[in-house]
């Protein structure tokens, strides 16, 4: 992990008496972090068949990026590391490629202005991840680490108790839900407060991950917590949630092996879902998910291969970041609804936006934050909670990649903002090890 600086004292700065908290204000915004979709604010944007609405947690991030540029500016110190750079590189090609793309295809200034302005809202929630590294301190890693995995267990809880007693949650909400985002009924399938099972998953998914490294790595993880979260996960009866679990798993296993404490989780919970497979069984068969030929899943084969065709017509800066519907519109597809946005496909679809360009990029930077996560579960001098955070974001970095192929989670800031929070907590555990290392008396 390198840093650059653009102060020459930025490693010696100290943000005490600066009259802000950017992590007490940080872990404020995670709290909140539960409600998702249910905060919203009507905005003037309307794109035709949907109105964008800015969210309550977009504020709420908005909040934590003014703390934190407040103690920046103060300390005249910001710190860009290989993940920093990475992402305003892409973030920079992202906006050219919008820009490129009105002689292109023909798109108006506002529906460019448009699709800028989900970048917008992409780049100020990494911008969570800038405060992190450079305004958080070794001393907050813990605390934010506790407010992250607590809004996710009373997201569980309420997903939990939503999915028996309040089946299509999302048309309670919002009746005439194109208003804001087009909502499918989902009957008893967990969805929680996301209003779609298949990014709750991605959301559930990402702290349980940690959660069970953290066993992995001997931290003593209360049961109930990792129990919880695993419930729900498979309440959303989301396949793409699923297969992300296993192999967010395998990473654990590759990298830390199967520990007693591990092995006693998994054994319990194994016996636990054999027991429920009377009960799961008719559950998953009731929304078709027991096999690969319902109809979600023929679409996504359609949305492959066309993804795959308009990633081929641009292949090396793409169609532009965000345009993928008012393109697809030029070809001929109708554009309705939220979906028409964007497409699955994972890293396939940043391609199909950014080209070959973007995506490498975009790789560089799960490169980056993977191999920050390596350095720290493999040195010696750190914790075992240090360990599990690190090991449990690698696993949940791989899950969000595999999952993002079925949904596109990859580029949903709900799901992004708990990794570059994880992200950023590595960051920072790296950063103390080496100052341990340095003050340790020479042998």
């Amino acid at each position: 992990m390198r840093l650059v600086s653009l102060s020459p004292s930025a490693s010696s700065v100290s943000f005490s008496g600066l009259g802000v908290n950017p992590a007490g204000v940080l872990r404020f915004a995670l709290s909140l972090l539960v409600i998702t979709n249910l905060g919203t604010v009507p905005t003037p944007l309307d794109l035709g068949s949907r109105h964008a609405p800015l969210f309550a947690n977009d504020v709420l991030v908005l909040a934590v990026l003014c703390a934190g540029a407040m103690s920046m500016a103060r300390a005249r110190s910001l710190r860009l590391n290989d993940v920093g750079l990475a992402a305003l590189a892409f973030a920079a090609v992202g906006a050219l490629s919008a820009v490129s793309a009105m002689p292109r295809f023909g798109l108006t200034a506002f529906e460019v202005v448009a699709s800028l302005a989900y970048l917008a809202r992409w780049v100020a929630y990494f911008g969570l991840y800038l405060v992190i590294v450079n305004c958080l301190r070794e001393r907050d890693i813990h605390g934010t680490w506790q407010a992250l995995e607590g809004t996710m267990i009373v997201f569980a809880a309420f997903g939990i108790f939503q999915a028996a007693f309040l089946p299509n949650f999302g048309q309670m909400i919002y009746p005439n839900s194109r208003l804001y985002f087009e909502i499918d009924p989902q009957g008893h399938r967990l969805m929680s407060t996301i209003l779609e099972p298949n990014i709750a998953a991605a959301m559930i998914l990402t702290v349980l991950l940690v959660q069970i490294a953290q066993l992995a790595t001997g931290v003593a993880v209360p049961r109930w917590k990792p129990a919880m979260l695993l419930l729900a996960l498979v309440l959303t009866l989301s396949r793409s949630g699923m297969l992300g679990f296993v192999c967010g798993i395998l990473v654990i296993l590759a990298t830390r092996g199967l520990g007693r404490k591990m092995a006693r989780f998994l054994g319990a919970m194994f016996v636990v879902a054999l027991a429920s497979l009377p009960q799961l069984l008719p559950f998953a068969r009731q929304y078709s998910k027991l096999s690969l030929s319902d109809a979600s899943a023929a679409a996504r084969l359609v949305v492959w291969q066309r993804s795959t065709a308009t990633f081929l017509e641009s292949p090396w800066f793409g169609i532009g970041f965000n345009t993928y519907g008012f393109v697809q519109e030029r070809h001929g597809v109708e554009r309705f609804g939220s979906a028409s946005y964007s497409a699955e496909g994972g890293l396939l679809f940043v391609g199909v936006m950014t080209g070959i360009v973007g995506l490498l990029i975009y790789g560089l930077m799960l490169w980056f934050a993977l191999r920050t996560c390596r350095s720290v579960w493999k040195d010696a001098l750190a914790t075992q909670e240090e360990r599990g955070l690190a090991v449990g974001a690698a696993a949940a970095t791989v899950a969000i990649v595999v999952h993002s192929v079925f949904v596109n989670s990859l580029l949903t800031t709900f799901v992004m903002e708990p990794l570059w929070v994880l992200w950023g907590l590595s960051v920072l555990i790296a950063i103390a090890i080496r100052r341990r290392r340095a003050a340790a008396p020479a042998m």
